[in-house]
């Protein structure tokens, strides 16, 4: 089973420069997904099910995939590997052992490490900043999604209010664009599309766009026409590097992000005020 096992280094606190050399193999495929030719995506696919990658030089992979060893170095060189050997060394890296079937309990857990681990070596501490600030100087915030990504909007609208913050969540496809059509200039339009293709969200995302709102992306596609239209795109991991047809959460890269976000904007005295004043209401009232 092709899965990674990774550390909790603080990626998010390295200067960008130095990210994509800490960044693990699947995320590399998933973060420049859509500069692949039809070529480097055979080479992708062939090196996710390749069982002996370390006895195979790369003329004898470039042989199993029908293309050139040149296409295989300058593969290596578009994920951002120095040479065809780290490459090997990092895939290499990123495999682990089955766990027997009376271990459920000790397999999700490291399920659930490895999505947050690989998330974290998307985030971006400036990015983070800036899309708090965002949301603290909004007039208005509006969450978008559908499904299991309009739960996650739903439930960070539910803690942004509790700090004071005008934000309503919209799961419905009308509703979305008829929101969207009353946004101006100085609301945030934030959305959750695990795909990147829902079209009723692009169709919601291309109206807030239109009526001027500062457009945030939660996606784990940046290769979409979605994210074309952000101004901030957030890229979480991709839960189906996963090689387990039982696991099927989708929501922990973005939750986990959210809760990097919610940590950061309590971090701001008036917003944890205002909430422990919800909070306090809640107990006297609810």
């Amino acid at each position: 089973m092709m899965f990674a096992i990774l550390g909790y280094a603080m990626m998010i606190e390295r200067p960008r420069c130095e990210r994509i050399w800490t960044m693990d193999f699947k995320n590399r495929l998933q973060k420049h997904n859509a500069e692949f030719t039809e070529n480097d995506r055979k080479i992708a696919e062939h090196l996710l099910n390749e069982k002996n990658i370390e006895q195979k030089s790369i003329t004898d992979l470039a042989e199993e995939i029908d293309v050139s060893p040149s296409s295989i170095t300058r593969f290596c060189k578009k994920i951002r590997f120095a040479s065809f050997q780290q490459m090997k060394y990092e895939l290499l890296a990123t495999r682990t052992e089955k766990h027997s079937k009376n271990e459920e309990v000790e397999r999700v857990a490291t399920y659930y490490m490895s999505i947050i681990a690989s998330t974290q070596q998307f985030m971006d501490t400036e990015q983070t900043e800036r899309i708090a600030t965002d949301l603290i100087n909004a007039k208005r915030v509006l969450f978008c999604g559908v499904g299991n990504s309009g739960l996650i909007a739903q439930e960070f609208n539910s803690r942004i209010e509790r700090m004071g913050i005008d934000s309503t969540a919209i799961t419905d496809a009308h509703g979305m664009v008829m929101k969207s059509a009353l946004l101006h200039e100085e609301d945030v339009f934030m959305c959750f599309s695990y795909t990147g293709k829902t079209k009723s969200v692009l169709d919601a995302t291309r109206q807030a766009k239109s009526s001027g709102a500062r457009v945030i992306v939660i996606t784990t596609n940046h290769a979409e026409e979605l994210t074309a239209l952000a101004d901030e795109v957030v890229l979480v991991s991709n839960h189906v590097y996963v090689d387990d047809e039982k696991f099927i959460n989708t929501q922990i890269s973005s939750l986990f992000y959210l809760d990097v976000l919610t940590y950061r904007l309590l971090g701001d005295e008036q917003l944890l005020n205002q909430r422990n004043k919800t909070l306090e209401a809640l107990k006297r009232f609810g």
